[in-house]
């Protein structure tokens, strides 16, 4: 395993070394840009706070258990943003369906417009990052992290939920690269 399509050992392991600290300076990328969108929605709005109004954006109408889930949060914590967002105006809850923790969450029309906006602020961001990037660059950029996020999404972390990604690639989590 030392080897890898002929690469000795330690350039792999010097080469893996450089692409762990290249991808926490993404993560710490990513964590600047979404406390940035956050506050373009609100500007009393946590990064995490955002990551749930994307989840609800994403997936339509859901019970906080399923964002918990969907997101690798701890219940209460979702709980807690979903109360903030709802006070902003940005979510409503649905009616119960037989157990009031089953309330669905779902977006106002104010929440979609808002989080439609920092996600199209979001695009621009990007797109001008990589303005003088070769074309085939970023479709082998788009490959390359589809096949790091893929490990990502089915390693084991200890004392950590995997997360789902259905429907929300693109949405300000780090797991995401593309918008469907």
């Amino acid at each position: 395993m030392g080897r890898s399509r002929g690469v000795p050992g330690r350039v792999r392991r010097t080469a893996l070394d450089a692409v762990e600290r290249e991808a926490a300076a993404v993560c710490r990328s990513e964590q600047r840009v979404c406390r940035a969108l956050a506050r373009g929605v609100d500007p009393s709005m946590e990064p995490a706070a955002y990551s749930v109004l994307c989840a609800v954006r994403a997936l339509g109408p859901s019970r906080v258990t399923d964002l918990a889930a969907t997101l690798g949060m701890g219940t209460p914590a979702v709980s807690g943003h979903v109360a903030a967002l709802q006070r902003l105006g940005l979510i409503e809850r649905g009616e119960a369906m037989g157990d009031e923790r089953s309330r669905p969450v779902s977006l106002t029309q104010e929440g979609r417009r808002r989080v439609d906006r920092a996600r199209q602020e979001r695009q621009r961001h990007f797109r001008a990052q990589l303005e003088g990037w070769d074309s085939a660059d970023v479709v082998g950029l788009v490959g390359l992290l589809s096949r790091l996020n893929s490990a990502y999404l089915t390693a084991a972390v200890p004392d950590a939920p995997l997360p789902t990604a259905d429907g929300l690639e693109g949405y300000g989590r780090p797991w995401g690269v593309d918008e469907r």
